[in-house]
Parts: C-alpha cells; sequence; structure tokens
C-alpha cells in the first residue's frame, strides 16, 4: 500500500533525476548516501552525521530512506494513482519511508525538490495531494504535522 511520496505523470530510469534527487539531500546536509539498485527501483538511504563532542566520533543523527521507482507499475492505488483534477494518472516515483520525527526535513527536501520539478506532486497517507504552490506554504510555516493534514488547511 502507497503511504507517502512523490507521484509523476511518467516515470522513466533517468541517472539525471537521481543526480539531482542526490544532490538535493546534500544540500540539506545530507553526507553519506547508500544506493540498492532493485530491477525496478532503487532504494536510496541517505544521513546526517554529527560528531560527538567527547570521543569526535561520527554518529548518525538523520537518516531518510526513500524509494525511487524507475518504471511504472500499472497497479492502481498501490502505484497508480487517478488524479482528478487534472483528469489524468500519477505514477508512484518517489516513496518516503517512515515519515515520523522527518516532517521537517521532508518539507525541506520538498520545497527543493518542486523548484526543479514542477509538474510532479506529493501525495500523503490521507490522500491529500499537495502541489508545489502548497508545498511552498508548507515550507514557510514550519509546522511538522502539515504532512498529516489537507493542504486546505494550511
Amino acid at each position: 500500500m502507497w503511504r507517502t511520496g512523490i507521484l509523476r505523470k511518467k516515470v522513466t530510469a533517468d541517472k539525471e533525476d537521481m543526480e539531482k534527487v542526490i544532490n538535493i539531500l546534500m544540500s540539506i546536509g545530507y553526507t553519506h548516501c547508500s544506493i540498492y539498485d532493485s530491477k525496478d527501483y532503487y532504494s536510496l538511504s541517505a544521513s546526517i552525521l554529527e560528531e560527538d563532542d567527547e570521543s569526535n566520533i561520527k554518529k548518525r543523527v538523520y537518516y531518510l530512506d526513500v524509494s525511487m521507482f524507475l518504471v511504472e507499475i500499472d497497479i492502481e492505488g498501490r502505484y497508480k494513482f487517478f488524479y482528478p483534477r487534472e483528469n489524468c494518472y500519477y505514477y508512484a516515483y518517489i516513496h518516503f519511508d517512515d515519515i515520523k520525527g522527518r516532517e521537517l526535513i521532508i518539507s525541506e527536501f520538498l520545497y527543493r525538490y518542486f523548484k526543479l520539478f514542477t509538474e510532479d506532486i506529493f501525495l500523503n497517507e490521507s490522500g491529500y495531494v499537495y502541489r508545489k504552490e502548497d508545498i511552498e506554504k508548507v515550507y514557510c510555516n514550519k509546522d511538522s504535522n502539515w504532512i498529516y493534514s489537507s493542504p486546505d488547511a494550511l
């Protein structure tokens, strides 16, 4: 079952887009990324490491796990969603795992992401759709509960 993530009208394997996603993560402080290649998707794990003042040992502080789909998977309601506002289907592209406690990091990521990919949409677990304009409002408000609400409530 789809939970929370980015959808796009057409999904194709695109190395440049993946590099842009990694660059966004790096621009918000993620310094370590690992990629697992499964035939239909990439699993990307990123983390921010912080030095422990007492031991000078780096420890993981924030991590973000995302899956980037490389092909359109034609399973309606799971990877394929009808968007009535535009009368078309959108397909799973980037799935966020375990969003609890990462709401503001995700809003930061989405704010930068939608500057590059303005036609994509963000679908939350409750079925609310956020467009670029909605994410800009979320980013300005800095409310960690945004991801659980309708964009109309912003």
